[in-house]
C-alpha cells in the first residue's frame, strides 16, 4: 500500500507535520515554517521536495495512515484462526477510535475529513486504493473462515463484505456513542458483533 520510496527529508517532513498535529495543531492552519522546525530542516527544504503545504499535508497524512494500516494488518494475520482475527479487528477500531493521536481521530477533531479529500483530487494516490486493499484483506478473513467450515453462505463476494463492512460501521458507531447504549459494555459489544457476522454469513 503506497510503497512509493521516500527520501529521508521527505519523510522527516512527514513525521515533523503529524508529530505537531499529535500535539493538538490543527493540520490546516500550520505554517510551513512550523513543519521545516518539526522537521529539523531550512524552511526552503519543504519547497525542494513538494510543490504547496496543502501537498505535504496530503502526503503526509496518506504516509502515516498508510503504516497504521500496515501495522493492523500484521496484528491482524498475527491471528491464526478467523474468530481471534475478528476480534482483533474490533480491538483495533477500539483502540484508534479511543486514542486521541491516532491519524484518523486527529483528522476528525480538526474538521478535516473534507479538506482532506479535496486535496487528494488531483494527488497521485487516490482515496480509493485504500479501500481495495482492505476490502482485499476483508475476504481473506472471510476465506479462512469458509476454510475453518465457520462460514457457509452462498452469498456473492459484495455481500460478504457488505456484511464485514456494516458490523464494524456500527461496531465504530458504539465506540464514539457509548453513552447511548449504558447497559452494553464493550466485550458484549464484540460478542454481538461477532455473533451478528455468523448469522448473517450462513
Amino acid at each position: 500500500m503506497y510503497d512509493k520510496n521516500y527520501s529521508e527529508k521527505e519523510i522527516a517532513i512527514f513525521k515533523g507535520l503529524i508529530s505537531l498535529m499529535k500535539k493538538g495543531a490543527n493540520p490546516y492552519s500550520i505554517k510551513v515554517s512550523d513543519i521545516a522546525e518539526a522537521a529539523n530542516i531550512g524552511k526552503g527544504t519543504i519547497y525542494d521536495y513538494f510543490d504547496t503545504k496543502e501537498e505535504v499535508i496530503s502526503k503526509a497524512i496518506i504516509y502515516n495512515m498508510s503504516n497504521e494500516i500496515k501495522n493492523a494488518f500484521k496484528r491482524v494475520k498475527s491471528k491464526d484462526n478467523f474468530k481471534d482475527r475478528f476480534y482483533e479487528v474490533l480491538n483495533i477500531i477500539e483502540e484508534n477510535l479511543e486514542n486521541r493521536l491516532s491519524t484518523l481521530n486527529i483528522l476528525l477533531s480538526a474538521g478535516g475529513i473534507e479538506k482532506f479529500y479535496e486535496y487528494l483530487l488531483d494527488a497521485e494516490y487516490n482515496i480509493r486504493e485504500f479501500i481495495s486493499v482492505i476490502n482485499k484483506e476483508i475476504i481473506d478473513l472471510l476465506n479462512m473462515g469458509v476454510k475453518e467450515g465457520i462460514i457457509n453462505t452462498k452469498e456473492n463476494n459484495f455481500y460478504k463484505i457488505m456484511v464485514i463492512h456494516g458490523v464494524i460501521t456500527f461496531f465504530s458507531h458504539y465506540i464514539n456513542q457509548k453513552e447511548l447504549y449504558p447497559d452494553i459494555g464493550v466485550n458484549e459489544a464484540k460478542d454481538a458483533a461477532y455473533r451478528m457476522v455468523l448469522k448473517a454469513l450462513n
